[in-house]
């Protein structure tokens, strides 16, 4: 004790002599013994401080014990045991493709309904067309997609309305490859299927693109057709056959891109021919 009562930093604490007793007999040097018994001191002031103010030491409101506790309970409240989360899955996106119903651009395209969805059409093909819309739309015009993708089902229809809508058969046009689009020009939204200067000014814009318009054919004047096939026919593109793409660089994933396409274009074909054959039995009926 007399040790511990001459070293001049000895923290004034009951323990002192205590920590004195047990630590000499080990043999600790005075300085060893004065390090020790300093930290030691220090310790136990500090917890006695913090234990008398205890409230100086926590964060202010509303961070206290109090709202610490409430945060806490609230969190758990969210939180079920029997809580089992499942992933809702999302429409495929074949599904929700733009659509519009017979009349909507004022002639009679039939019962089933047509597609007017960009992303049905061939990623290469589909930019061409969204430069057409656009460099028509730069001078003036507005155009509507009034079909782009069409399934055979479809195409049989309109080969059943007569020859002023088709001659070919479900797998002949180039629609049902993506590769074939059908426009009007809208004025104060009603379709100018009759305006001739109009249907020239897109006629020449779609050319340009190096499209192929439907206002040059004498059989079956069709204005508002565009189509781009690289120089194939339904044969080959029947045949499972693709045109060969200029800077095919700036499609790098066209391959995927194609296969995926071709997976939406055989479920609508489902869709569309059950709905059909649902109208054939109901025509049969009545």
């Amino acid at each position: 004790m007399p040790m511990v009562a001459s070293l001049p930093f000895a923290p004034k604490s009951d323990l002192a002599p205590y920590i004195a007793r047990f630590y000499v007999p080990l043999g600790f040097s005075k300085l060893k013994m004065l390090k020790t018994v300093v930290f030691t001191g220090l310790l136990f002031l500090s917890a006695n401080l913090y234990g008398q103010h205890a409230d100086l030491f926590l964060p202010k409101a509303p961070y206290n014990r109090e709202h610490s506790q409430i945060i806490s309970d609230l969190s758990k409240s969210f939180i079920s045991e029997n809580l089992t989360l499942e992933n809702t899955p999302e429409p495929e996106e074949w599904k929700t493709w733009l659509l519009v119903e017979n009349l909507t651009f004022g002639k009679d395209r039939g019962n089933l309904q047509m597609i007017v969805d960009l992303d049905a059409l061939h990623p290469y093909f589909r930019a061409k067309v969204i430069t057409l819309i656009a460099l028509c739309k730069a001078k003036g015009i507005e155009l509507a997609v009034v079909e782009s993708y069409r399934t055979h089902s479809k195409q049989n229809e309109y080969k059943s309305m007569g020859k002023k809508y088709t001659r070919s058969s479900g797998g002949k046009s180039k629609h049902q490859y993506g590769l074939a689009v059908d426009v009007v020009p809208m004025i104060d939204s009603v379709a100018q299927w009759d305006n001739v200067k109009l249907w020239r000014k897109v006629g020449v814009i779609g050319e340009q693109l190096g499209l192929r318009w439907g206002g040059r054919w004498r059989d079956l004047y069709d204005p508002g057709h565009f189509e781009w096939t690289g120089g194939l026919s339904s044969y080959h593109l029947s045949a499972g056959l693709w045109p060969r793409i200029p800077k095919a660089n700036n499609y790098p994933c066209l391959e995927e891109e194609l296969i995926q396409l071709t997976e939406y274009w055989k479920a609508w074909e489902i869709e569309q021919s059950s709905i059909a054959r649902k109208e054939i039995s109901s025509t049969k009926m009545n």
